[in-house]
Order: C-alpha cells, then structure tokens, then sequence
C-alpha cells in the first residue's frame, strides 16, 4: 500500500510539474516512478511465479538473480510447496555461485603465474618448466575429489584404499582456497576380539614414534561386516610429520595397536609407504611444506 501511494504521488508530481522542471529533475522522477512499479509488480507476483523467475534465471546461469529470487521466497512464503522447493534450489544456487567464484579465483592465480614468469631468461623458464612438470607429475598420481558442501578438494594416493575392512595407514591432503594440509587415516580390523586401542606405535627402521589421543574418543571404533572396527583420522601437525616422512623413507616401517589387553603388530607394506611418499610428495606440489 505504501508503494503505491508513493506511485501515486510521484504521477501527480510528474503530471504537475513536466512543463516546468528541469529536464534531469523530470528524468530522475520518471526513472523513480519506472522503479516502483516494477517493485509494485514484483509484489503481485504469486510463489509459483517467483519460483518461475528463479528457476529461469538458473537456467541462464544468473545464479546470483535466482538467489535473490528464492531468497523473497523463502522470506514471504516459507512454509508453501513453492518455499520449500526454494529452499533445495537455493542450496544448488549457493554451491553453483561457490563453484563459480572458485574457477575465477584459479583463474586469477594462473594470471598471476603468467606475469610473474614474464622476463625469466632462458635457463630460468626452462628450470621452471621442469619444477611445474616435477608439481603435475606428483598430482597426477593423486585421485581428486571436490567436496562442493564444504568448499574442499581432497587428494588420496591412487592405490589408496576405501574399504573399512583392511588394515591400512594411508595418507591424504585437504586443499581449501590456496592453502593445503595433510592427514593421516590409520585402520585396524579384526573378525575376532576388540582391540580397545589405547595407542599407536610406528617403528621406522629404528625410530619408534607414539600416537595417542590428543581428545578423549579420538580413537574410533564400530561393528561392521561383521567384524571388529578401529581407527584414527587427524590432520597431521608438527610432530606427526616427521613419523610420516620416516614412514616414507624408511626400509622396513612396523606398526604396533596397543589395546586394554592386548597388542597387534603388522608390517607396513612396500606399496603404503610409496602411497604416503607420493602423497608427501603432492602436498608439496600443492603448496605444502614437509621441512
């Protein structure tokens, strides 16, 4: 009501005063008064057609008018059909407009590169040449997967494996905007008796390192395929990296799971450690640093 008494009276205004305004005071009224009635006809507009203009304009890839959009939907008419479909929309909406400014973002960072590589002389760009093919090399033996929830990219080695019911150590990288970290996923599984894993030991040629829980339930544990679960997943930090990159180097790497009762010991096979070092070895293609 409010804007239309407002169109009202800016149509008398123009009406009143056209002959005798300046010209940039007439444009600006007339300008006003084209923009309320457009306002005036968005308000008229039922939740199906509001979801209509929505869904055209995410069908043009104008992600940004479609959230506008679902959003006066969703704030006028929340608890209709129309509302509630807006509210999945809206999710792809905002994960399309993430995924939009994550392109321009690597976009800008190739820029960047291509400048900061103008004027290398000969010797130089051929050294760079090889460092970027050493970086594709290492992310090539990497599976990529874009988490679009969450914003993250995760690498795993290739031979790196998903099922829960192996015993492994595996390696992994999380990469958000320009900045990666590594983690560490260790598996213990058993058909017989529960472990009750208190700690971990690794024993890297000579060199025994410890990892206990840094918070009380760290160390996880749950019945499945018929079988007895135990793990640990942390991002890995200071005094982690060192137990990894002796892991990835060493000749003979055991690992020991010490439980309330009872303690199991496997050898760390051949293709774990070359997983962990290829796994290293791309996190500092990514911008990581082992050192």
């Amino acid at each position: 009501m409010k804007n239309v008494t407002l169109l009202t009276y800016t149509l008398l205004l123009l009406f009143s005063v056209s002959c005798g305004v300046p010209q940039a005071d007439f444009d600006r009224l007339k300008k006003e008064n084209e923009k309320l009635k457009k306002e005036i006809a968005e308000c008229e507009l039922t939740p199906a057609e509001i979801l209509e203009k929505a869904n055209v304009y995410y069908d043009a890839s104008d992600f940004t008018k479609s959230r506008e959009k679902l959003k006066t939907l969703i704030a006028k008419y929340a608890n209709s059909d129309e509302g509630k479909k807006g509210k999945r929309l809206l999710k792809r909406v905002e994960n399309k407009i993430l995924e939009t400014a994550r392109a321009q973002n690597d976009q800008d960072t190739e820029v960047e590169e291509e400048e900061k590589n103008e004027g290398l002389s000969e010797k130089e760009e051929k050294e760079r040449k090889a460092r970027q093919k050493k970086k594709e090399a290492a992310i090539a033996k990497m599976n990529k997967k874009y988490d679009i929830n969450d914003d993250v990219t995760w690498y795993s080695d290739k031979s790196s494996t998903k099922l829960n019911t192996k015993n492994y150590i595996q390696a992994y990288i999380g990469k958000k905007e320009k900045k990666p970290w590594i983690g560490i996923s260790i598996n213990y599984f058993s058909k017989k008796k529960w472990l009750f894993i208190e700690r971990i030991e690794i024993i890297a040629d000579k060199k025994t390192f410890e990892l206990e829980e840094n918070t009380p339930g760290e160390f996880n544990s749950k019945e499945e395929s018929g079988g007895k679960r135990e793990w640990l997943d942390r991002v890995i930090k200071n005094e982690d990296m060192l137990m990894t990159k002796a892991i990835a180097s060493s000749k003979i790497a055991k690992i020991r799971f010490v439980g309330k009762d009872d303690v199991s010991t496997r050898t760390i096979s051949k293709n774990e450690k070359k997983a962990i070092k290829n796994v290293l070895e791309a996190y500092v293609a990514l911008g990581g640093n082992i050192k």
